[in-house]
C-alpha cells in the first residue's frame, strides 16, 4: 500500500511539474525533484529492477543554478525505455552534475546495450521517423531548446558504446535565480 500511495503521490506531483507555467527556467533542485518523482513511477511499474544514482557538488549553490524545465527527464526516460530494453540485470542511471569549465556539465549514463554512432548521428540530425524504438525528438527537442536560449555552444552530446551504455551530456552555461537568459 505504502508504494501504491507513494507512486500516486509521485505522479499527481510529476504532472503538476510538467503543466505548471513556471517559466522556461527553473532550479536544478526543482528539475531534480521532478526526476525523482519520474523515476518513483517508474520504478514501481518496473518492478524495482532500476537503480537512480544523483551526484552533485555540496555546495547548495548548484542547487539554485537555473536551467531550462525538463531538461533532464527526458535523458531518465530515453534510458529507461531504450536503456534497459531486453536488459537481464538491474538497470542503473547515475545522473552527475558537475562544473564544466565554468559552465553546468549533466550527464545521464545508464548500463544499458548502447547504441552505434550511426544511431546516434540519425537521433540527434535526422528527421522524426516515429518507430518502436522512439523517434529521438525529445533529445532533439532539449538540445534545440537550449541551443535557442543559450547558443550553439551549448547543448547535448551523446556518447555510447554497444554493451557498456549510452552518456548523454547537457552543457547549459551557470545563471543564477537572478539572472536572466542570455
Amino acid at each position: 500500500i505504502d508504494s501504491i500511495a507513494d507512486t500516486t503521490e509521485a505522479l499527481s506531483t510529476f504532472f503538476r511539474y510538467t503543466i505548471t507555467d513556471t517559466g522556461n527556467l527553473v532550479s536544478v533542485e526543482d528539475e531534480l525533484e521532478n526526476v525523482e518523482n519520474y523515476f518513483t513511477i517508474q520504478h514501481y511499474r518496473f518492478e524495482e529492477k532500476l537503480k537512480l544514482e544523483i551526484t552533485y557538488p555540496k555546495e547548495e549553490e548548484v542547487m539554485r543554478l537555473r536551467i531550462p524545465k525538463l531538461t533532464i527527464q527526458p535523458f531518465v526516460e530515453n534510458a529507461i525505455y531504450h536503456g534497459m530494453e531486453g536488459m537481464y540485470e538491474d538497470g542503473e542511471i547515475t545522473i552527475r552534475i558537475y562544473d564544466r569549465d565554468g559552465d553546468i556539465g549533466i550527464d545521464v549514463a545508464d548500463n544499458g546495450p548502447g547504441m552505434t554512432q550511426e544511431t546516434i548521428d540519425h537521433i540527434m540530425h535526422n528527421k522524426v521517423i516515429s518507430s518502436k524504438r522512439g523517434s529521438g525528438i525529445g533529445v532533439r527537442n532539449v538540445n534545440e531548446r537550449i541551443q535557442l536560449i543559450y547558443g550553439e555552444d551549448y547543448g547535448v552530446t551523446i556518447t555510447s558504446e554497444l554493451d557498456e551504455g549510452t552518456t548523454a551530456t547537457i552543457t547549459i552555461p551557470k545563471m543564477e535565480e537572478t539572472d536572466d537568459a542570455r
